[in-house]
């Protein structure tokens, strides 16, 4: 049995917005740990990038992450109103860039109001990536 880190995107966090949170798992290999990180309660189960990363850990930092997580009062909530009670918790809350699927009979406005929106997300993620990035 190996020890992974696998980096999600979880949701309850409100519209086109989303959280990433690392989880540790236990598993044959990478693949079986991404599969299994999906089934997770909060993760994005439909989304195509639910997974964004998947990386072989020692068993200390496994028990690290697990306690880590653990500890993640986000990771605990059963409402919006305990969500909202935790410190600093807007300041983890991400643009969710999602691919957004249209219809091949969408109309040529529809298509161009649809590329706007995800120009303006990939905008707002690139800013907080860079640290620049206001709720």
């Amino acid at each position: 049995m190996k020890y992974f880190e696998v980096i999600a995107k979880c949701g309850h966090v409100g519209k086109n917005k989303c959280i990433f949170i690392t989880f540790a798992c236990a598993a044959e290999n990478g693949k079986e740990a991404a599969a299994k990180v999906r089934l997770y309660k909060r993760v994005k189960h439909d989304h195509k990038d639910a997974i964004r990363s998947v990386k072989e850990i020692t068993f200390e930092e496994f028990v690290k992450l697990r306690a880590e997580n653990d500890a993640d009062p986000y990771l605990h909530c059963k409402n919006p109103q305990e969500q909202r009670k935790i410190p600093d918790f807007d300041s983890r809350v991400v643009p969710d860039v999602r691919e957004i699927q249209m219809k091949k009979k969408a109309s040529p406005l529809r298509r161009q109001r649809v590329l706007c929106r995800e120009a303006e997300i990939r905008a707002e993620l690139r800013n907080y990536y860079r640290g620049e990035y206001v709720a």
